[in-house]
């Protein structure tokens, strides 16, 4: 098996080798860790952004999924599930852009990850990296989301994303040599003469 980031995180047989996606996700985590993860509002909100692109309908989507929350807590029918918030929020997310322009299936340029590919991460905003990953077709969209927020493990994200474990490895392999592909041409390297 082998270690996937700080150890947090460990892959099963069959998943590509990691990215070093450190800098990808400290884009999206907040300065403060908030320790109970089934709670995590701030990554819960930083999930939709990433799964939609756009602040305002990210904050859309969180505030009614929050809203829902509220009300079935009222009514004592709070799931007993432990990412159920990322659940509801994933499938509004999902529901929200229906009536948007979907992608379209189409061969993508990919490179293989690159020594360099941290430097290049350094240098995006997280709004771009955003947009990126919410213009991918889901489940891909929804595993890069989760896998990026490095909130979750392997069977979390399986679970979240309803995908099998072959799915999982192709789409975020694929999703990591597209990623280095789009860095690549957004910050080419100098040619050497």
């Amino acid at each position: 098996m082998q270690t996937i980031l700080s150890g947090k995180r460990t892959a099963p047989a069959g998943l590509p080798a990691p990215l070093d996606t450190r800098k990808v996700r400290e884009l999206f985590r907040g300065p403060s860790s908030v320790p109970d993860r089934k709670q995590n509002l701030p990554q819960l909100y930083r999930f939709c952004f990433l799964m939609l692109g756009d602040s305002r309908k990210a904050q859309e989507v969180f505030h009614t999924t929050l809203r829902e929350a509220a009300q079935r807590a009222a009514r004592g029918e709070l799931p007993g599930e432990p990412f159920w918030l990322f659940r509801d929020a994933r499938w509004r997310c999902l529901e929200a852009t229906k009536s948007d322009l979907q992608p379209e299936s189409l061969e993508m340029d990919e490179h293989d990850v690159a020594s360099e590919a941290a430097s290049q991460i350094q240098r995006l905003d997280p709004t771009q990296l955003a947009i990126w990953i919410s213009a991918a077709p889901d489940p891909q969209r929804s595993a890069l989301a989760l896998f990026y927020l490095d909130e979750f493990d392997y069977r979390e994200i399986l679970d979240l994303a309803e995908l099998k474990l072959s799915e999982l490895s192709l789409f975020l392999a694929n999703g990591r040599r597209q990623l280095q592909a789009w860095l690549d041409a957004k910050f080419p390297q100098p040619t050497e003469v």
